[in-house]
């Protein structure tokens, strides 16, 4: 059994940290009010913000280093905007895994989706700082909490399956598809050498869904009808055989 690989933007940007040749060249400096300008690596100013050590002094000026610098980089170079979203992974995770427990939605589409969130807003900003980054933040998990409510509106529709039920039998007009009933395809696909794999979503407007669901109650309360009649029928003909017997009996 083959199991696909689930694309994870915050695991590829943890292992590009990970490297220690992707992150020699890095260094962030930090400038405080009382002391002199402070050198980190990507390591320490990390510890410095999440550590067990880590001092609260150095968070405000660590952030307003490295918001400046990713909001400052252009081109195809993207160091310091790495960095900014490596430094922010651990207030975008809580979310991401709340956000899947309550709704179901895909782990890798809310982080795609709040990375591409972080880098609009910062782009928006003219003049970014730590409270400003905050507030981005706080964007960027409403946005996640939005995708996975509007993901969590769709309906299962079961078209393929009664295709495939009917497969063989002759075609019939009747059968035909409504032509006002539309599908939204999504296919998503997997990173595997052994080929094409690909989830498949229909989407269906909720009025169809309505209709779908009175045709059901309608069926069954037609059945339920039938076999009242039935057994209605059935009582009557004891009724009347046991009739019968008596007067049978009296003569």
């Amino acid at each position: 059994m083959t199991i696909a690989n689930i694309s994870s933007v915050f695991a590829a940007v943890a292992r590009n940290f990970d490297n220690p040749r992707a992150v020699e060249a890095i260094r962030l400096t930090v400038v405080t009010n009382d002391a002199a300008p402070v050198v980190l690596t990507p390591a320490q100013a990390r510890e410095a913000l999440y550590g067990p050590d880590r001092d609260p002094a150095l968070a405000t000026p660590i952030w307003e280093a490295v918001v400046r610098a990713a909001a400052a980089e252009r081109g195809p170079v993207e160091t310091w905007r790495l960095l900014l979203l490596w430094l922010a992974l651990p207030r975008l995770t809580g979310t991401v895994v709340r956000i899947c427990r309550r709704l179901r939605a895909d782990r890798a589409d809310l982080e795609a989706e709040m990375v591409l969130a972080l880098l609009e807003g910062l782009q928006d900003e003219e003049h970014p700082s730590a409270d400003s980054l905050d507030g981005l933040l706080k964007a960027v998990r409403s946005r996640a909490w939005r995708l996975a409510r509007a993901g969590a509106r769709e309906f299962a529709d079961d078209t393929l399956e009664r295709l495939s039920d009917s497969r063989g039998e002759a075609f019939d007009v009747s059968q035909k598809t409504d032509p006002a009933r539309s599908h939204q395809v999504e296919v998503t696909r997997h990173e595997q050498a052994d080929g094409l794999r690909a989830h498949l979503r229909f989407t269906v407007s909720p009025e169809c869904v309505g209709r779908r669901a009175l045709a059901a109650l309608t069926e069954s309360a037609a059945q339920r009808g039938a076999v009242c009649q039935s057994r209605d029928t059935d009582r009557g003909r004891r009724f009347t055989g046991d009739s019968r017997s008596r007067r049978a009996g009296r003569r």
